[in-house]
């Protein structure tokens, strides 16, 4: 099977503010993470500063529907696609939705976040691989 990667990065135009914001994107990654392997996506959700970055990975047609959704979702403002490639492999085969926000349980700090949320309009490849690194060391 050949895979594909897709990068975004959105707005969060959720109604809801503070906690219950935070309680409503975690929802968002959890849904996903139960309904991608049935399309044998995979990926990561980062949240911070009210933008979503989000990586998809998987076949190339479950990857088109599921970035159409997301565009058709009032959830998103200002949606913008940062790269969409071939990938040998999987960066986050162990999660069919990994989520990562600023949480003192996990240690991923608001600025190693929004890090990498700087880092996918100047190296889109990097921004991932530091996603992948901060998902590792909260696993550890």
């Amino acid at each position: 099977m050949s895979l594909s990667r897709l990068l975004y990065v959105s707005h969060c135009a959720l109604k809801e503010q503070g906690a219950a914001r935070d309680t409503a994107v975690r929802e968002i990654a959890a849904r996903s993470a139960k309904r991608n392997p049935s399309s044998l996506l995979s990926g990561a959700l980062l949240y911070v500063d009210d933008t979503f970055v989000q990586v998809l990975e998987g076949p190339i047609k479950a990857v088109e529907r599921c970035f159409e959704a997301i565009c058709c979702d009032f959830r998103h403002d200002d949606i913008k696609l940062i790269d969409l490639i071939p990938a040998k492999d999987r960066v986050f085969p162990e999660w069919s939705m990994a989520f990562l926000a600023a949480d003192d349980a996990t240690m991923k700090t608001h600025g190693d976040l929004a890090e990498i949320r700087f880092l996918v309009g100047v190296n889109a490849r990097e921004a991932v691989n530091q996603m992948r690194q901060l998902l590792k060391q909260s696993a550890d």
